[in-house]
């Protein structure tokens, strides 16, 4: 076997490993999440859901300021470190942290005199001000360090800990639409506490941070972060502009609504992100040697698209039933928005796909403009549809954002590797393609299949139907190869 074989196949184990670790982590928080959001959502009722979703988005934009793009920098760098791995991690670390406890403490400061001047209830306010505890829980957490370590297990054993402690939580305290404070609290008290235990942890694997200032090194890392924290704010125009000005726009309960079907989009996004936690590592590893490169995003681009094209059939197929399981029947009128997000999710797993690579391959600025402009075009858009065509209006203006996006990142991704998985692209297309086509042909034949009395039951038809087609699909067209996961789980064994 020769070096780049041996490469190749130390490669694909540590992938097989890193997915393998996160994929049992995001499973056990998955089906804590359906069961929370599901609680939380049929307890508060869509007016009181719609609160705290509107808080959430709110919050996202402030956690931007806390972040300004370190996490990705400091796992590229060190990705990236030949020699003395623990002391390059454990030095950024000190830095990265104690940049954004300051960023924290600041931004919290603007956040809540900015809260103080909504003219929002007495009861919106305090949601939003609860809520921001969680800049101090982004402000401190260590993922980055794993991540870039490779040691996907430490994130897995917060993420299933986070999981279950807010679950049980939510359970015990979250009863009805005036707890909808103590719900916010829940939430942002989780994250202060891993984040916590994670710095624990980092004191035990390396050793305890400490605080360390130097204004040429900060100036340093915030240059080649800023990008980065740009294209992240950019993204968010993506993932939040709309809750916010469906907040001020419509109804609080067509903001429950929407609110409901962005909680399963963050979950139909759940796989794509492991995978892409999972490959970041060797990607990065890759950069500068461009034969390496297209041959760890071939593997990259096959996994996320392969998972995606299943994931958006089902939500487009299913819809109805998922909100009927998920959050019942309160719910019923978002199950138009959930199919157009759900064709969202399809573009966003070839965002994924195309763009994030180019973050650790030093196109930082190239992703930036893409996202940025893909970002405004979703804020003209809901500016215009919203006010006509509320929470649906605000799908398709996703929808046309992320097309935009994916042509601006199309062509960096070009220039960064010389070609365009378009192969890839096309069968992942073809085959969620065919899953909807074969399963909609079935329920007009059978028109009871997917309509039975209970919503679970249609889901497992439904989706044992997708399946079904999905998978010899995938064979058949040569998207996913057996024998390329034979090789992993042979070096994995």
């Amino acid at each position: 076997m020769t070096a780049a074989t041996n490469a190749a196949t130390n490669a694909g184990r540590r992938i097989f490993l890193n997915i393998r670790a996160l994929g049992l982590a995001r499973v056990a928080t998955l089906m804590s999440g359906l069961v929370t959001t599901a609680w939380t959502a049929r307890a508060l009722g869509p007016e009181s859901f719609g609160v705290l979703g509107f808080g959430t988005s709110m919050l996202a934009y402030a956690a931007l300021f806390v972040n300004l793009g370190l996490s990705t920098y400091a796992v590229r760098e060190i990705s990236r470190a030949k020699d003395n791995l623990g002391d390059k991690a454990a030095e950024l670390a000190d830095h990265v942290l104690t940049l954004r406890s300051l960023l924290a403490l600041v931004v919290g400061a603007i956040y809540a005199a900015f809260v103080l001047t909504l003219d929002k209830p007495g009861l919106v306010k305090a949601v939003l001000l609860v809520q921001a505890i969680q800049l101090l829980g982004n402000a401190l957490l260590l993922d980055f360090v794993y991540q870039a370590t490779e040691r996907m297990s430490v994130i897995a054993t917060r993420e299933i800990g986070t999981g279950f402690g807010i679950t049980i939580a939510m359970l015990a305290l979250v009863h009805g639409p005036d707890d909808v404070a103590i719900a916010a609290a829940i939430t942002g008290g989780s994250f202060v506490i891993n984040a916590v235990l994670m710095l624990v942890r980092f004191s035990r694997d390396f050793r305890p941070p400490r605080p360390r200032v130097d204004l040429k090194v900060w100036a340093a890392i915030l240059k080649v972060s800023a990008p980065m924290a740009v294209s992240v704010f950019a993204w968010a125009l993506f993932s939040h502009l709309d809750l916010v000005m469906l907040g001020f726009l419509v109804p609080q309960h067509d903001v429950g609504l929407y609110t409901a079907v962005t909680k399963l989009l963050v979950l139909a996004l759940t796989a794509g992100n492991i995978v892409l936690s999972a490959f970041m590592p060797q990607l990065a590893a890759a950069y500068g040697d461009p034969e390496r490169m297209r041959e760890r995003m071939r593997d990259y681009a096959t996994t996320i698209l392969g998972i995606g094209g299943l994931i958006a059939a089902g939500g487009v197929t299913l819809a109805p039933a998922i909100l009927g399981v998920v959050y019942g029947p309160a719910y019923a009128d978002a199950a138009d928005s959930l199919r157009l997000i759900m064709i969202s999710v399809a573009v966003v797993h070839v965002n994924l796909a195309l763009g994030n690579p180019l973050l650790v391959w030093h196109r930082q600025t190239g992703y930036m403009t893409a996202i940025l402009v893909g970002g405004v075009t979703n804020a003209a858009l809901n500016c215009v549809l919203i006010p006509r065509w509320g929470i649906e209006g605000s799908a398709v203006a996703t929808i046309v954002a992320e097309l935009t996006a994916m042509a601006g990142l199309a062509w960096q991704h070009r220039r960064a590797v010389g070609d365009l998985p378009l192969d890839i692209i096309a069968r992942a297309a073809l085959c969620g393609l065919l899953a909807v086509a074969a399963t909609l042909g079935l329920t007009h034949a059978l028109p009871d299949l997917l309509a039975p009395k209970s919503p679970l039951l249609a889901v497992l038809v439904g989706g044992l139907l997708l399946t079904a087609v999905y998978v010899p699909a995938v064979l058949i067209t040569g998207l996913v190869r057996p024998s390329r996961l034979r090789r992993l789980m042979t070096a994995v064994a």
